[in-house]
């Protein structure tokens, strides 16, 4: 009686849903349905993709992370695991299933819930394109049953695969099967294995809830029933169903961000909006090919986090900077960090942690689920003894990866590191074109995404001196000239004779070279020398060299008072390295549409700022800054280099800039609020290191040809041996005083002479005595020598400098 009963209400079942289907067809003349003929031009909404100059990800701008592909790239393996779960009669129904309506109502009467649908792959699409607005559950089903027929007769089988296909989420932002297998598989579609393919074909249904990276547990369930319905629907044999059944889930987070570009992607991605769009940059599929070097991009990365940490180790042990069980988490070990998935595992890694036990002498940490042992040996450069007293249960702190066993339950050994207060940036420049090869815009994108190589201004100090420099070149002045450092009486910002120059050393040095000068940084000489060619000059030489602020001709800006982004400087350098031609900043190569076509190109645009001999004789003093100046410490490095040292009053801001004849690296180290970074933190101390790091790695990774490449000596230089402590033409008895100076041909200086070493040789006061100042020179006088003492006598008694 029951069977009979239940043929019955099948066969009723399937002619209401015939006569339905008919009443549908009419309804459809109608009732108002989106019109289907839109889909015959569909093209889902597609990632945008950001690449490094040798074709690598960078990453990828979209509102859904999205890689459409053909139906010949689509599995079948995939496509049948798909129809198993989902739509066992996909190719046999016309858009509805009259047998899985009837199967799920059945259902849901003997379980007394709601739980069994009947959509059909087709209405599944319908929704996912979103062509029907939300309204009443009824009404709209009904449009959607009318709209899936109505697709079915327009689109083929396949056509509506791969539509669903490339359309349906499967959790963590990834739309379309594509985007899926990278996701969690970390390779192509059509490469996924059965259990692979079982594991997507199960997401769709609860994308967030089936989640295999935050519950594998369900997602584990969810492939099996897959693979069940596979086994049912007779698309694998029982060999396969138990294979498969027994393969772990192999599912993890394949991140196309690289870490370590993240500011250069976030300026890629402000660029391509203001230029196209917001709706351009996320759905239409671009691809924007960049200049960014992958290789240097990590060389300046690491060098800046290792640079970062280094002036934080001598500042001192800083304290955690969060800790989970303040931030809500109710354990240390359910915590998860941001930057997790984006661990490389490499033997001295910087990484994030979260202690789970600390102990007097060792503490457990987690790092992406491993376990950590941090010695207090690990901490021994903190100088305590007790890490009690330096950690506290739930603290997340940065640790250096030390050893790495190869079993994931076995603990990584680690070394406390200091995650540094202070910050930083790094921008690296193509001379010949100003393509920006690598840039760094702070130490961690994930605490800020503000971005201090462009966004940043800050004051340069004597990083800007080569301008002052520069405009006596062109003056006719040379290096072998000599000024007197000394202190003198300057116009202040109300145009009075107050200002005392001071040099860092709080000491003169009388009768010096231009060239000594320069690479000592001494103050006094610079803001003479402003003064000798006009601030007018020294700004007419900052802006044709790439400089766009506004700067005013007070008598400190000889000294770097205004402020400057770091790029801007770090370009202007490079022309400078660049025989006097500067190249205009660009990060953007080709933009190409979707089709495939060019919709943006960016060729290098170069121009002559300043003369090729004038840029040379300042390229050959700036080699002196690391020969024997305030960069001596890099004077070991390979290669042919050239910078300066910067630092602002107070210690706010420590800047390098220096180049080889190919590259320009420059790097700024300070404090967000601009506050001092620490005492005696000048240019050498706190930014040099970082640069010499990166410049190292650069000069290995070249070939001997490049290492051993000079800056190219122009006509209208001459190169002689001179004393450089007298300026004068070298002779036996200089000793070990003479260099290969550059002189502006036809300026060849004279003979030195003994009577030259004794007047250097003599105490700077006594050497005013036989000097004259040149005109327009500020003299060194009794009131500029008391205002100097009397400006010394007071930074002493407030201890600042």
């Amino acid at each position: 009686m029951g069977k009979a009963l239940l043929r019955w209400l099948l066969v009723g079942a399937f002619i209401g849903l015939g006569i339905g289907a008919v009443i549908g067809l009419v309804l459809s003349r109608f009732v108002d349905l989106p019109a289907v003929e839109a889909l015959t031009t569909y093209r889902p909404a597609a990632s945008t993709h950001v690449l490094a100059r040798d074709g690598s990800t960078l990453g990828s701008f979209a509102a859904e992370r999205r890689i459409p592909v053909g139906s010949e790239e689509i599995p079948s393996v995939f496509r049948d695991a798909v129809i198993a779960v989902e739509d066992a009669n996909f190719y046999r129904h016309t858009g509805v299933d009259p047998q899985g309506i009837v199967r799920a109502a059945l259902r849901n009467l003997i379980t007394g819930r709601w739980s069994q649908g009947a959509s059909t792959l087709t209405q599944q699409l319908t929704r996912s394109l979103g062509l029907l607005s939300r309204e009443k559950k009824l009404a709209r089903k009904i449009k959607e049953m009318l709209l899936a027929i109505e697709i079915e007769q327009r689109f083929s089988k396949d056509q509506i695969f791969t539509m669903y296909a490339n359309q349906v989420n499967f959790g963590h932002g990834n739309y379309g099967v594509e985007a899926a297998s990278r996701f969690y598989f970390g390779k192509s579609a059509k490469e996924l294995t059965l259990p692979e393919a079982a594991l997507l074909a199960g997401l769709p249904q609860r994308p967030g809830e089936l989640s295999p990276i935050d519950y594998p547990k369900r997602a584990l369930e969810r492939r099996n029933h897959v693979l069940d319905r596979m086994l049912a629907e007779k698309y694998i044999d029982k060999a396969a169903w138990q294979a498969a059944r027994q393969a772990p889930l192999g599912a993890s987070a394949h991140h196309d961000r690289n870490v370590t570009a993240a500011y250069f992607v976030e300026e890629v991605r402000r660029s391509i909006e203001s230029r196209f769009g917001s709706k351009k940059m996320l759905e239409g599929g671009l691809e924007i090919d960049t200049t960014l070097d992958s290789k240097l991009q990590a060389l300046a990365e690491d060098a800046l986090r290792e640079g970062l940490v280094g002036v934080q180790e001598r500042l001192g042990w800083p304290g955690a900077r969060r800790n989970a069980l303040a931030l809500g988490v109710r354990d240390p070990s359910e915590y998860r960090d941001d930057s997790w998935p984006f661990i490389r595992w490499r033997k001295d890694e910087l990484v994030y942690a979260v202690a789970t036990d600390v102990q007097a002498t060792s503490a457990a940490l987690l790092i992406a689920g491993r376990p950590a042992v941090l010695p207090v040996a690990g901490a021994s450069w903190t100088g305590r003894t007790n890490l009690l007293r330096l950690l506290r249960r739930g603290d997340v702190v940065l640790v250096r990866l030390q050893a790495i066993p190869a079993a994931r339950t076995q603990p990584l050994t680690v070394a406390l590191v200091p995650e540094p207060k202070v910050e930083g940036a790094m921008v690296v420049l193509d001379n010949r074109t100003g393509a920006i090869l690598a840039l760094v815009g702070g130490f961690d994108f994930g605490r800020s995404q503000f971005d201090r190589s462009m966004q940043a201004k800050r004051q340069c100090g004597s990083a800007f001196k080569p301008f002052v420099y520069l405009a006596a070149w062109e003056h006719g002045f040379s290096p072998a000239d000599i000024i007197f450092d000394g202190p003198a009486l300057l116009p202040d910002d109300k145009g009075l004779n107050t200002y005392v120059p001071l040099n860092y050393e709080r000491r003169y040095e009388g009768l010096v070279t231009f060239r000594h000068a320069f690479e000592h940084s001494l103050n006094a000489s610079a803001a003479k020398i402003q003064q000798l060619v006009t601030g007018q000059a020294v700004i007419d030489v900052a802006h044709r060299l790439g400089v766009k602020e506004p700067l005013a001709p007070y008598s400190s800006l000889a000294l770097g008072t205004f402020e400057l982004p770091l790029l801007e400087l770090t370009s202007s350098y490079s022309g400078i390295a660049n025989r006097g031609q500067l190249a205009q900043p660009y990060f953007i190569a080709r933009v190409r549409d979707e089709e495939g076509n060019d919709i943006l190109t960016t060729k290098p645009t170069v121009r002559q700022a300043v003369r090729e001999d004038v840029a040379y004789l300042m390229t050959h003093v700036m080699e002196g800054v690391i020969q024997r100046g305030t960069a001596a410490a890099a004077a070991s490095l390979p290669g042919h280099l050239a910078g300066k040292t910067g630092t602002t009053d107070r210690f706010t801001d420590a800047w390098f800039i220096g180049f080889s004849p190919r590259i320009t690296c420059g790097v700024w180290i300070g404090r967000d609020l601009k506050e001092p970074i620490g005492n005696h933190m000048t240019g050498a101390v706190a930014a040099l290191p970082t640069w010499m790091q990166f410049m190292k790695g650069y000069m290995e990774g070249q070939s001997d040809a490049v290492r051993q490449e000079e800056f190219p000596v122009p006509a209208g230089v001459t190169l002689l041996p001179i004393d450089k402590n007298t300026g004068l033409r070298a002779i036996p008895l200089c000793g070990d005083a003479v260099i290969l100076e550059s002189i502006p041909t036809g300026r060849e200086p004279i003979e030195c002479s003994a009577a030259a070493h004794a007047l250097v040789a003599l105490p700077w006061l006594q050497q005013l005595a036989h000097y004259t100042p040149r005109p327009g020179e500020p003299p060194t006088t009794p009131e500029a020598i008391a205002a100097a003492d009397l400006k010394l006598a007071e930074e002493a008694q407030s201890g600042r400098r």
